[in-house]
């Protein structure tokens, strides 16, 4: 090491006692390793966080819309939740309890098919002393109010019928699709969802 006079060595002193004063490109290299560090960070947490809140929004979405379906034993879903009970219903025969102002059902589950018949006698119709014309609008009329029905005279195939607690849904596919449900009001009596109540020749599942 090389010795240093006593001016030099003042001199070296002396330098050390001044505050430090950084240059330019010094500057500008501790400002961006500082700030762009940041930004790093600043990126990373907010990476972490969005995945986790997403999942926890799908989930109260997903337990949300489970819970309504749930809640309407009527809807068109509940048979995800409904027990298949068709087979319990063979040989069963409901009959319409009261008029209802254009029908009188009965129907019949006779293995894969279920039949349905409409013994209805309208008095507008019966009536001896009505002239052709009151006829033919009474009639008219009926065949309107009975086009609305949801349960039509026939012979339907391949039908099921499921049960979600007091709520039975019968769901005939093909080309006369259509769905109707009963809810169980007591052992042998049911009400339709259009409000016609019916008994049964047996207690059924």
């Amino acid at each position: 090491m090389k010795p240093y006079t006593d001016d030099e060595l003042t001199q070296k002193l002396g330098a050390l006692s001044e505050p430090f004063k950084p240059t330019q490109e010094q500057k500008g290299t501790m400002h961006q390793s500082v700030f762009q560090g940041k930004n790093v960070r600043t990126k990373r947490r907010s990476l972490q966080w969005k995945p986790a809140f997403v999942s926890m929004m799908m989930l109260v979405s997903i337990a949300f819309i489970v819970t309504i379906l749930i809640g309407k034993p009527n809807s068109l879903s509940s048979g995800l939740f409904a027990k298949d009970v068709t087979d319990s219903w063979e040989g069963t025969l409901m009959t319409q309890q009261d008029s209802f102002e254009v029908t009188n059902y009965s129907i019949a589950f006779d293995g894969k098919t279920m039949h349905i018949q409409n013994n209805y006698m309208g008095e507008s119709l019966m009536g001896t002393d009505q002239s052709e014309l009151e006829i033919r609008v009474a009639s008219e009329d009926y065949q309107a109010k009975l086009a609305k029905m949801t349960l039509q005279e026939g012979d339907y195939e391949n039908y099921t019928v499921k049960k979600k607690k007091d709520f039975y849904t019968i769901t005939v596919t093909g080309e006369n699709n259509f769905t109707y449900t009963l809810e169980k009001t007591a052992p042998r009596q049911y009400v339709g969802e259009d409000g016609i109540r019916y008994s049964v020749n047996t207690y059924i599942d």
